[in-house]
């Protein structure tokens, strides 16, 4: 990685960020938010929606290898959010999708709308910031022009695990030598 510098300009609910990379020719930008693979590029600068007083972690990692592979070659950090992703609607009169989850069996919760276009075969959405060591289960609600809810469609769950638990171990301190020992518990 040879990004030397970030830029990162923010207007009203949109933050760009523009980084400089020392690579020559063509050169492939890979984004990350809080962990999560955005897409790659070609362009330096990159425009994200951020709400109001929500802050993220935008890592950019840069290569002149067409054939990168953005998820082995992540940086390092554990993923705070998802990328929900569907196929959309075949009905004819969808106008938009509700993007809905629920945490640990709970309640279900709107993450998201996504206007439907006659156009697009494929949508994403980010999440907000997840819960270490809780249980998300994400779906998808297509809504119609008159408002009415389709069928939703639900996506896998998943456990949100940021921080591993600490190794258990144990200590001894030996008087006689003065030496303290660590040991697998």
């Amino acid at each position: 990685m040879t990004i030397t510098a970030y830029e990162t300009i923010r207007a009203t609910s949109i933050t760009t960020v523009i980084v400089t990379s020392d690579l020559a020719g063509t050169v492939y930008f890979h984004w990350y938010v809080d962990g999560v693979y955005c897409g790659v590029t070609q362009s330096n600068r990159r425009d994200f929606f951020v709400d109001e007083g929500d802050q993220v972690r935008v890592e950019c990692v840069d290569t002149t290898d067409a054939g990168f592979d953005a998820i082995a070659g992540a940086p390092a950090g554990w993923p705070a959010r998802r990328l929900v992703w569907w196929v959309r609607s075949l009905e004819a009169d969808v106008d938009q999708y509700r993007v809905e989850q629920s945490q640990d069996g709970g309640a279900w919760s709107t993450v998201g709308i996504v206007h439907h276009r006659d156009t697009e075969w494929e949508y994403s959405i980010l999440t907000g910031r997840l819960d270490d060591l809780s249980d998300y289960q994400f779906r998808v609600v297509p809504v119609d022009r008159a408002g009415n809810d389709g069928a939703p469609v639900l996506l896998e769950s998943e456990r949100i695990v940021r921080s591993p638990d600490a190794p258990d171990f144990a200590i001894a301190y030996d008087a006689g030598t003065d030496k303290v020992t660590f040991a697998a518990a």
